[in-house]
């Protein structure tokens, strides 16, 4: 970046200078800026207003459309005052000509889905047009732009879509009330009427003098943030500070160019002189010049005030340093009384300035009753979700244990077993001994296992889940029932050895089980 190109004066500003530097920077090339803009807005928004005319037969989506593709209208704009800043300007040609490549390279997409609204644009845009950062690099890079002039611009916003456009826009409206004949305004009730009701003419009228204001001030506004963006990469860069060092340098360069130069020309003479005169003289007259008389050479005089200079700049700087108002800012604020100018006579507003202004009175304590209405039913809305995510919490973390036990229903199957207590025999113990005796040891312990899980389900209540797997339900046995968990670990343990890994169970290990199965779930058998 050529910082010796720079039309703008590169020192520290604060924010509203900046902005005002961008206002007049924008005025100063206002027949290219809003050249290339019209070339690119007007014949946008003539195709939009076809199809909201002909297509959506309302033209209430026109003002949204145009709104919506500011952020593509913005870049044009930027185009044109990054390019004039540096003193190249473009025509509207090479606009047209690189309208392509904006399209391509600084992100539209992101900035017509989710940065459309977004009062920072001006100022982060030229992140993404002038850099053209991509990801982390470019958010960081933003975060670090947008600090300390993001109030600024966000009251920029403000002042330009909420104050100066509105007024702006009752303003051609109140003009165009004096041209139009009275009798064509149209006699509408309310303000909803006014925009969704109107007749054909009278909405192209209301909505094509909005979109003109947005269309007039949209170039400011961009040129504006430009300039907070050049101030903050001057203050964080220092610009300012290397565009002076680059002058020096190329002060000192020209010179000692210009030094040289003289020199070359004064002993060009000194030869020429010489050879004019002859030799001999001067040998004479080096000859009668007494040899104690010492002489000084002209030209080592500016070399030792160099050199006393260079040895007394230390004392210099250290008396400089001492000086309480070197690096010092303050700032003072003083309150003075404002004078009051005597208040002109009231002048009556038309008839339908008068009825529109009621009308969009009434609208907004309509919205206002609305919005309150809204606010508490909201607010209820949102006490009983609360209320309800509470409950919901306080069941699953078992704070409501006695209610769920009562309403809590044992599922049929679990872990690809029957539990059901008509489906086992009333000794569980002595029925698996007797499979056990007749060779059958998985039968014995599937028995046993069946009988625990219905005994935990039905009689303790530990509420196992329809879905859950054998170490689910040994998982909710430990959080759940904790005096049964070791035995159910020795018996899963057992069963999984003989089902899965199809080892061999010792038969005395299996009427250990037995007889610790009728001593864990004695009186259990009740539910």
């Amino acid at each position: 970046m050529d910082l010796e190109r720079l039309s703008v004066a590169l020192r520290p500003r604060n924010s509203w200078e900046a902005v005002d530097l961008g206002l007049r920077l924008a005025m100063t090339h206002l027949r290219p800026l809003y050249a290339a803009w019209l070339a690119v807005t007007v014949p946008t928004v003539l195709v939009l207003y076809l199809i909201c005319r002909y297509w959506l037969d309302n033209l209430v989506w026109l003002y949204f459309f145009v709104w919506w593709c500011k952020p593509l209208f913005d870049r044009v704009a930027l185009h044109v005052i990054s390019h004039a800043v540096f003193g190249d300007t473009p025509t509207v040609r090479e606009t047209l000509r690189a309208l392509p490549r904006l399209l391509r390279t600084t992100r539209v997409s992101a900035g017509l889905l989710w940065n459309w609204a977004n009062p920072l644009r001006p100022v982060t845009m030229a992140v993404d047009m002038l850099e053209g950062l991509r990801g982390g690099q470019a958010r960081m890079r933003k975060s670090l732009i947008r600090r300390r002039v993001s109030g600024t611009s966000l009251l920029q916003s403000v002042l330009y879509f909420w104050i100066l456009q509105p007024v702006l826009w009752m303003a051609l409206l109140g003009c165009s009330a004096l041209i139009v004949p009275e009798d064509m305004w149209p006699d509408l009730g309310s303000l909803q009427d006014y925009f969704m009701h109107a007749p054909m003419w009278f909405s192209t009228l209301l909505y094509g003098l909005g979109i003109a204001c947005g269309l007039l001030l949209e170039p400011l506004y961009v040129a504006s943030g430009f300039m907070l963006y050049i101030k903050r990469r001057t203050d964080l860069e220092a610009w300012d500070v290397e565009l002076q060092f680059r002058r020096l340098a190329k002060a000192e360069q020209e010179h000692h160019a210009g030094t040289l130069a003289t020199r070359f020309f004064s002993l060009l003479c000194a030869a020429l002189l010489l050879a004019t005169l002859g030799l001999a003289p001067v040998r004479k007259a080096y000859a009668d010049t007494p040899t104690d008389t010492p002489t000084v050479p002209l030209a080592s005089a500016p070399a030792a005030e160099r050199e006393h200079a260079v040895s007394r700049a230390p004392d210099e700087i250290t008396q400089v340093m001492k000086d309480k108002r070197f690096g010092h800012t303050e700032t003072t604020h003083q309150l003075h009384w404002k004078e009051t100018k005597s208040k002109e006579k009231d002048r009556k507003a038309p008839p339908w300035l008068q009825d529109m202004l009621r009308s969009l009175g009434d609208a907004f304590h309509g919205l206002g009753s609305a919005l309150s209405m809204l606010g508490r039913v909201g607010a209820w809305i949102l006490i009983l979700l609360v209320v309800v995510v509470v409950l919901y919490l306080a069941s699953r973390m078992g704070w409501l244990g006695r209610r769920r036990a009562s309403s809590y229903i044992p599922p049929a199957e679990l872990a690809g077993f029957d539990i059901r207590p008509q489906s086992l025999p009333d000794d569980i113990a002595a029925a698996a001994l007797a499979l056990l005796a007749q060779g059958n040891s998985r039968e014995a312990l599937s028995l046993l296992f069946r009988g625990s899980l219905s005994r935990l389900a039905h009689g303790e209540q530990v509420p196992f889940g329809r879905g859950d797997t054998e170490g689910d339900c040994l998982a909710r046995v430990h959080r759940h029932a904790p005096a049964r968990s070791r035995f159910m670990t020795r018996l899963l343990g057992c069963w999984q050895r003989l089902a899965y890994a199809h080892e061999t169970i010792r038969q005395a290990e299996v009427e250990a089980l037995c007889m610790e199965w009728r001593h864990e779930f004695q009186g259990a058998q009740g539910a």
